[in-house]
Order: C-alpha cells, then sequence, then structure tokens
C-alpha cells in the first residue's frame, strides 16, 4: 500500500462469480493488475462460489489460486475455499495472512471444517481483522476489535437480508471507531462500502469503487468523542 496525503485509495469489487473458475482468476488477476489503488478487496469465495457440486474440484482449485495469486505484486484481500475451509487471504507480494471462517451459515456446516475466531492481526504496522459474511452479527467480535485500525469484511450476503449488511457495516464502524471496508458478491446484491469511525463514506451498488482512507482521520475522532478507546 502506497499512503499518499495521508490516504490510501482502496478499490472494492463487487466481483460476479461464473461456473468457470479459471476464467474468474484471470479476471480477478486482471483487476488486480490494472488497479490504480493501494490495496482490493473481493467478496467471498469469489473464484468459485459455493459449488458443492463439485467440492473436490473446489479445494484443488484453491490450492493452485494461492500459487497464482501469489505471483502479484499488488496488496488485495478476498475469501477462497481448500482443505474444506473458506480462509480469507490477504496478499502483498505473496500470502501474508489466512484465517479460515469460524461462524459458518446454513449448508456451510455440512462442508466446510470450522476454522478459528476472527482475531486482531497486523498488516504495514496497522492492526486489523477479518469478518467474513457471517461472522459480522457476533457481537463479541465488535468488542474486541474495538479501536483497531481496519476491518475487512468480504462477503457472499444474501438479497433478501442485504439491508442487515449494510446497517451491520455503518453500525461496527461507529460501534468501534474503526475504518470498516465491506464488499458483496454481484452474485447476491451489488453493494459496497467503506465507513470511518463517525460512519460515513461511501456505499455503492456498481461493479467497482475506489475510495479514500485517512486513518489520522479516525484517530481524531476518537479522541473527539472519547467512548474510552485509545
Amino acid at each position: 500500500m502506497r499512503i499518499e496525503n495521508g490516504e490510501w485509495r482502496v478499490e472494492l469489487i463487487n466481483f460476479k462469480t461464473s461456473k468457470d473458475y479459471e476464467y474468474n482468476l484471470k479476471r480477478v488477476a486482471e483487476i488486480i493488475e490494472n488497479s490504480p489503488a493501494d490495496f482490493l478487496l473481493f467478496p467471498e469465495v469469489c473464484l468459485t462460489g459455493f459449488d458443492y457440486e463439485k467440492w473436490d474440484e473446489v479445494n484443488k482449485f484453491g490450492e493452485y489460486a494461492i500459487k497464482e495469486l501469489s505471483k502479484l505484486n499488488k496488496s488485495f484481500a478476498l475469501t477462497l475455499i481448500y482443505n474444506n475451509k473458506n480462509y480469507f487471504c490477504l496478499f502483498d507480494n505473496g500470502l501474508q495472512y489466512k484465517r479460515a471462517k469460524y461462524n459458518l451459515f446454513g449448508d456451510e456446516n455440512r462442508y466446510f471444517e470450522v476454522g478459528s475466531k476472527p482475531e486482531i492481526f497486523e498488516f504495514k504496522g496497522l492492526k486489523c481483522a477479518s469478518l467474513v459474511c457471517f461472522e459480522l452479527r457476533f457481537l463479541e467480535y465488535w468488542q474486541n476489535f474495538r479501536g483497531i485500525d481496519l476491518i475487512f469484511v468480504p462477503a457472499r450476503w444474501g438479497k433478501e437480508r442485504i439491508e442487515h449488511f449494510k446497517t451491520l457495516n455503518k453500525a461496527l464502524s461507529l460501534s468501534t471507531q474503526s475504518q470498516v471496508i465491506g464488499v458483496n458478491s454481484a452474485n447476491e446484491c451489488e453493494w459496497g462500502c467503506s465507513f470511518d469511525a463517525w460512519g460515513e463514506g461511501v456505499e455503492f451498488d456498481i461493479e467497482k469503487n475506489i475510495s479514500f482512507v485517512d486513518l489520522n482521520k479516525n484517530r481524531k475522532i476518537r479522541k473527539k468523542l472519547n467512548i474510552g478507546i485509545e
């Protein structure tokens, strides 16, 4: 990531997943390579979707995708499936961090193994965390993440519950006084957001959006509106 005038350029991609895994990977790589942003966030399982009918193939492709994505000279994150787990993966000239989804939803419980609980991790000197889709609903994580720098929320959130997703992302930013960036799969409902500690920012319902994140602003907000977060 490159910082210019205290701002980061973050591109959120409401990616639409096709049935062709190779095509999806090629398209993701093209978007990453051609983006002017410093960081990109893609939706949950954007390379394969939840293709349970081809479960073995999905898992094998996840391992292959990690090797291919590690070749890219860019900072980005997405989730992908391998070893029967749904991993949030953050790349920066290679895979820098991964965590498998802990809170499973619906049919996921039949196919996936449970991962580890969301945690704080460091990326480029920042305190970060990921909440993958359904994990966004669990308030215990919100309490743990108060005052960290960035919370990533990649999702494949159902269209009939999209208002919940919108409300929860903004509430998360206000509750934690952290920067929240979230993006949904276009296969369900195109929507993405970047909310600061004041609950302000952008939300959009198109394929791509580049927003500017100013973490210095969030630190000032914590001091101005003191709710016990340092």
